[in-house]
């Protein structure tokens, strides 16, 4: 009931909730319900991916998704809060923390939102090399909309938590969520297999997860596909980075 409560308050009552953060209200109160929501969601979620291989991967997936989500946020708080504070931030270490488990807490009930739908996919399609690539491209995608839900949330609850003229958390924020694309992607790709059984918990290091991603859509697209999903990439990337250095002097 908590974990609803939590929920409904994240949700519904996100004026409510943002207004205790900036006053530094139930601190405790929400990291412990978030971080329950957290794993347990998420736990689900993985639990749905290991059914597509069965037998311990269900056990192994159930696992690694919510050490993937809680230890991609740890590795990364120190990143925000220091680059923040640098820039003149007045909010303390648990108020940032507060606001990016309450994204994480978002993005964990996309990714439980999802689960029929991933578990449809998983029963209903024969496995083959091909499919087995796009149920991997498809949990990608699943995890892309919840990471884009829970940086939307994050973005709305800095805009109100840092209010003062002196805080410039712009710049530190949007660094701060490049690392921790980047710490994501990378950690996901360590706990990996989460499909395919494998008799021990993870695979030893080899390749990267861009490398994988790629030869995934090769399997799945063909040649074509993949040059148009590349050069999508790479035409984003310097979107990102005009618009990033048109704004840098606006923010420094």
């Amino acid at each position: 009931m908590e974990i609803l409560s939590i929920l409904d308050e994240f949700i519904k009552r996100r004026d409510e909730f943002l207004k205790n953060l900036a006053e530094g209200k139930n601190l405790k109160n929400y990291f412990v319900s978030s971080t329950l929501t957290i794993l347990v969601f998420s736990a689900v979620y993985g639990a749905t991916m290991g059914i597509y291989s069965g037998e311990l991967q269900i056990v192994y997936s159930a696992i690694k998704v919510p050490i993937l989500m809680l230890i991609s946020l740890y590795l990364t708080v120190p990143s925000y809060y220091v680059l923040y504070s640098l820039l003149g931030g007045k909010r303390t270490l648990g108020q940032i923390l507060t606001l990016l488990l309450s994204s994480f807490t978002i993005m964990s009930v996309v990714l439980m939102a999802m689960v029929p739908v991933n578990l449809f996919f998983i029963i209903t399609t024969a496995k083959s090399s091909t499919t087995y690539a796009f149920t991997v491209l498809l949990n990608i995608a699943i995890f892309a909309l919840g990471g884009f839900f829970a940086l939307a949330y994050f973005i709305k609850g800095a805009k109100t938590l840092c209010q003062e003229p002196s805080e410039n958390w712009k710049p530190a924020f949007l660094l701060g969520s490049i690392i921790l694309m980047f710490v994501g992607t990378q950690l996901a790709w360590v706990l990996r297999p989460y499909f395919n059984y494998y008799p021990q918990f993870i695979r030893p290091l080899e390749s990267n997860f861009y490398t994988a991603v790629i030869e995934l859509i090769a399997r799945t697209m063909g040649r074509a596909g993949t040059a148009l999903i590349v050069g999508g990439l790479i035409l984003v990337v310097l979107v990102f980075y005009s618009v990033f250095t048109s704004a840098r002097e606006r923010w420094l």
